[in-house]
C-alpha cells in the first residue's frame, strides 16, 4: 500500500489554541519532520464551519502562507487547497504559483476551485455567480494559468478572460507546471478533473449551497465516492487521457483519536445521530476519522484498497494531536 500523507494548516479547525503565523510555521515543520508529504494552505478571506462564520479566527493570504513555508521549510510539497480562481486574475495566480515553485525548488501543488463560501463574496462586494458560470470562469482561469506557464508567449480570447502575447517570467521549475489539484466534488467538478487534473481533492458538494450543511456533508458518503470516482474515469477516458490518469485525495475534517475501541464505539454512537448515518457509516465517512492509531490506520488501509486513495490530509486540533499521528499512526502505514 501507498499513501502520501498531507496536513492543512490554517484551516477550517484553525488551531485557537495559538492562532497566528508562527503556529502554521510550527505545525509545517513539525509535519515535515514527521514524514508528511505535503503542507496545504486554504484560500478564505474567512472562515465558516457548517454555516457559521468563524469571525475570531486570522485568516492569512494563501500565497504569503506558501512563500513563507517556502523559506521555513526544505523538503515537503506546498500545496493550496485550494485556491478561488475568481479572487485574482489568472495571470496574478499563475505569476504566484511560479514565483513560489522558483524559491521552493519545485514543490509547489497547485490546487484550483470556483469558491463556495457566499459569505465571504457578499462580505467584501464581490461577485457570486451560480455555479455553473463559475465553473466556466474557472476554465478560462486555469487555461491561461496553463498556457503562461508553458510558453514564451500566449494569448488567449475568452468570454470573462484574455490576454494578448503575453510574458510570464519566471516560470515553474516543474515543466510544463505544478501539479493541478481540482477541489469539489460535483458533477461540472469531477468532468473537468477527469480533463485536465492531476488530482481530484474530493469534499462535499457544496458550490452550488454556498456554505456547508449537515445533510450535504451527511450525503458525501462512503459509497458516492466510488461513483463520484467513476465519473472523473469515464470523462478522462473520452478525453483520451488513461482511466486512471486522475489521483483521489480527500481530506479529514473530523478527526476523533481514542484509546479504545470502546471509546470508539462510543464517539461514533455519539456523533452519528447528529448526521443521520449510523455508527459504521460514520467511521467510514470521507471526512472522518475516528479510532486508535490501529483502527486509523487500518480505516486509511480500506480506503486505498476500496477508493485508490492516494493522499489524505488531515485537520488537526492542536500540536499534540499532530505528533501523535506522526508517531503513532504513520509508522503502522
Amino acid at each position: 500500500m501507498k499513501i502520501q500523507l498531507a496536513i492543512q494548516v490554517a484551516g477550517g479547525q484553525a488551531r485557537r489554541d495559538r492562532p497566528g503565523i508562527e503556529t502554521v510555521i510550527e505545525d509545517a515543520r513539525m509535519a515535515e519532520d514527521l514524514g508528511f508529504g505535503v503542507v496545504y494552505t486554504p484560500d478564505h478571506f474567512i472562515f465558516e464551519r457548517l454555516g457559521t462564520l468563524q469571525t475570531d479566527l486570522p485568516t492569512y493570504d494563501l500565497f504569503f502562507v506558501m512563500s513563507t513555508l517556502a523559506q521555513r521549510t526544505t523538503h515537503i510539497r506546498l500545496g493550496s487547497q485550494v485556491a478561488c480562481m475568481l479572487y485574482r486574475h489568472p495571470a496574478t495566480t499563475a505569476r504566484l504559483f511560479a514565483q513560489i515553485d522558483e524559491t521552493s525548488g519545485g514543490r509547489v501543488v497547485a490546487g484550483v476551485g470556483a469558491g463556495w463560501t457566499r459569505a465571504e463574496f457578499d462580505m467584501f462586494g464581490l461577485e457570486f455567480p451560480p455555479i455553473g458560470e463559475r465553473l466556466r470562469r474557472m476554465d478560462e482561469a486555469v487555461d491561461i494559468m496553463r498556457g503562461l506557464w508553458a510558453n514564451d508567449r500566449f494569448s488567449y480570447e475568452g468570454k470573462y478572460y484574455r490576454v494578448r502575447d503575453a510574458i510570464l517570467l519566471p516560470r515553474p521549475v516543474q515543466r510544463p507546471g505544478p501539479p493541478l489539484l481540482l477541489g469539489g466534488s460535483g458533477n461540472g467538478i469531477l468532468r473537468r478533473a477527469g480533463r485536465w487534473a492531476d488530482v481530484i481533492h474530493m469534499t462535499p458538494a457544496i458550490g452550488g449551497e454556498g456554505t456547508t450543511t449537515i445533510p450535504t456533508v451527511a450525503a458525501f458518503s462512503d459509497a458516492v465516492v466510488r461513483e463520484k470516482l467513476a465519473i472523473v474515469s469515464e470523462e478522462a477516458v473520452r478525453a483520451g487521457r488513461p482511466a486512471n490518469a486522475v489521483r483521489y485525495a480527500s481530506t479529514i475534517y473530523s478527526y476523533g483519536p481514542t484509546s479504545s475501541p470502546t471509546e470508539t464505539r462510543q464517539l461514533a454512537e455519539q456523533l452519528s445521530g447528529l448526521f443521520g448515518l449510523s455508527p459504521s457509516e460514520l467511521l467510514r465517512h470521507p471526512v472522518v476519522l475516528a479510532g486508535t492509531p490501529e483502527e486509523m490506520a487500518e480505516e486509511i488501509h480500506r480506503r486505498v484498497e476500496t477508493h485508490g486513495l492516494w493522499e489524505l490530509t488531515v485537520n488537526f486540533a492542536d500540536t499534540t494531536q499532530l505528533r501523535v499521528f506522526g508517531e503513532s499512526v504513520i509508522p503502522k502505514l
